[in-house]
């Protein structure tokens, strides 16, 4: 069922990556994987659960241009997105990693800049928009606890946006291939969830009719990856 659910927007992420390559296609690009590793945030209304702390893949290309610092790039990837439950246990429940995760396909696109080029190891900064479509939660997961207090799956919002910000260094290893560590933070501009006000609940606790207030959950990420770009160089004759 998730894997269903993965392919139409990898598709969609793949048309725009692969339409982008064709534009270049008579150009120099870079291009590779990233892996890393989101310490994720939610602000629910005006709670602030525990972080969780999840894997990410993403694949990308990259603009060359040998005269200038600056590049454009393009990201397709899979981030999840989530907030956790508690901040340790002694099962191993580390940065709260049983808690709730929104599965994401992320598209996105930016600029960087480099502020010294010519060195073994070269500092660069940059920024980017994102769009992100959730195919999958494990909310499911806590529905036998019977507890109207947690999310449910009726109420994710399956598009969301935002932008991200952040820096790194890149290693200049050939001129073919380079490997780079980057740390970039990601708010996300619209809610991941939103609950409208539900009247009648019953409380599992009281056995008594409660309702429940209008709940927004919004996402962060601190994320830090490392990845290998490798270049894609055209000669002209």
């Amino acid at each position: 069922m998730l894997q269903s659910k993965m392919k139409k927007p990898f598709i969609i992420g793949l048309v725009l990556l692969m339409s982008t390559i064709s534009h270049l296609s008579g150009q120099s690009f870079w291009f590779g994987p990233k892996i890393g590793a989101g310490l994720n945030f939610q602000k629910w209304n005006d709670f602030s659960p525990n972080p969780l702390l999840q894997p990410s893949y993403d694949f990308f290309i990259e603009s060359f241009n040998e005269e200038s610092p600056s590049s454009l790039f393009m990201n397709v990837g899979y981030h999840v997105r989530g907030s956790g439950i508690r901040a340790f246990t002694f099962q191993g429940d580390f940065f709260g990693n049983q808690g709730f995760k929104f599965k994401n396909a992320v598209l996105e696109v930016g600029g960087k800049r480099f502020v010294t080029q010519d060195k073994k190891i070269n500092p660069f900064y940059m920024i980017g928009l994102r769009a992100e479509y959730n195919i999958g939660t494990n909310l499911q997961d806590y529905e036998r606890f019977l507890n109207p207090f947690y999310p449910h799956n009726d109420f994710v919002r399956k598009l969301v946006y935002g932008a991200s910000i952040g820096g790194g260094f890149e290693y200049n290893i050939s001129e073919f291939y380079r490997g780079f560590i980057e740390i970039s933070l990601a708010p996300d501009f619209a809610n991941q969830y939103f609950q409208p006000p539900i009247n009648n609940i019953i409380d599992p606790y009281t056995g008594q009719k409660i309702s429940l207030q209008e709940r927004q959950i919004k996402n962060t990420s601190l994320e830090i990856r490392a990845g290998f770009k490798f270049l894609r160089k055209v000669i002209y004759e």
